[in-house]
């Protein structure tokens, strides 16, 4: 990286801008509330703790599965700042920053969020609007660089408030502004993530970190040269994910660890992000309750059965891939 970047090294911070991210598993972290909608700063660091010893990568926090939409600039700034805090530079920490009316707001709010985090994510859909083409969004993304300088960067094909897939123009010119370092692709189709990871490889000394977000693909683009995983399926089993993303290789294992991970997603994408506290507050991670900003639903005893079954399946797992069993 050039003399743009960051090269910033504080305690506990982790520097990415020689190095980049590392490999393996990123959950997009779930936030904890009480009741009134605060957050559970005791369940977060319990949170925090046990994704570390699951053997994860880094943390994604201010991403959907946060919630980020239903958080004040406030408390986005807060719970960034608390989930740094709690790593204690064991792992990277990357959230969310585009947040505004304009450029310039974004901007302003990227400089604060650079403060709290090592990396900023830019929600691709936020520097342009549906109709706008692929011109319109690297001319706003360009705006967006010249006004927050030594900021690392990434990239987040956000689903809301509508799915915008990065060009393959537009991502070989992200990567040539060296001010980059990863990119989280939700396009879940095998031949645009490939032709994507080989947009990455066109420059091979780059420290930028293509990370899947479809967990039903992630063994395919590990084997085409990903970098690992970033997704709400960490929130339930890091440490399988984790796994397989170092262990993409081994055969007949590594097939039925992807197996099990893609027949799982359609049980946690269910009342998700609450189902994934439901989870948590069953086996004993975190006592946080499974209130979300937006919504609470409820759980049944059928719904609540399933979570055990997918925790019994999770740890069998866990035990096909000789993973240690920890806490959870």
């Amino acid at each position: 990286m050039d003399g743009s970047s960051s090269s910033k090294t504080s305690p506990g911070t982790v520097d990415i801008s020689a190095t980049g991210l590392p490999r393996g598993a990123w959950p997009t972290m779930i936030t904890p509330f009480h009741e009134d909608g605060s957050i559970d700063y005791q369940s977060l660091q319990s949170l925090v703790d046990w994704f570390i010893d699951n053997g994860v990568a880094g943390l994604f926090t201010v991403c959907l599965s946060s919630e980020m939409y239903d958080l004040s600039n406030s408390e986005r700034l807060e719970l960034a700042r608390a989930v740094k805090k709690y790593s204690t530079g064991r792992v990277p920490v990357v959230a969310s920053g585009t947040f505004g009316r304009s450029v310039e707001d974004m901007a302003d709010f990227v400089r604060s969020m650079a403060k709290e985090v090592d990396a900023v994510v830019v929600l691709v859909n936020q520097l342009a609007s549906q109709d706008e083409d692929d011109d319109a969004w690297r001319c706003n993304v360009q705006k967006l660089l010249d006004l927050t300088p030594g900021v690392c960067l990434g990239l987040y094909e956000c689903p809301v408030p509508y799915k915008r897939f990065i060009s393959l123009d537009n991502l070989r010119w992200a990567l040539s502004t060296n001010r980059f370092f990863f990119h989280k692709d939700t396009e879940c189709k095998k031949v645009p993530i490939k032709a994507k990871i080989d947009v990455v490889k066109e420059f091979p000394d780059t420290p930028f970190r293509f990370l899947n977000a479809n967990i039903e693909t992630l063994q395919y683009s590990q084997s085409n040269g990903g970098d690992g995983f970033s997704g709400i399926s960490a929130n339930f089993c890091p440490a399988v994910i984790a796994w397989l993303c170092e262990h993409h290789s081994t055969r007949e294992q590594a097939e039925q660890v992807q197996e099990f991970l893609g027949l799982s997603q359609n049980l946690i994408m269910w009342k998700y992000p609450c189902c994934a506290k439901k989870y948590h507050q069953m086996f004993g991670v975190t006592t946080m309750k499974t209130t979300c900003k937006a919504s609470t639903p409820d759980f049944n005893d059928i719904e609540t059965m399933a979570l055990a079954d997918l925790r019994s399946s999770i740890q069998d797992t866990r035990q096909l891939a000789g993973i240690p069993d920890l806490a959870s």
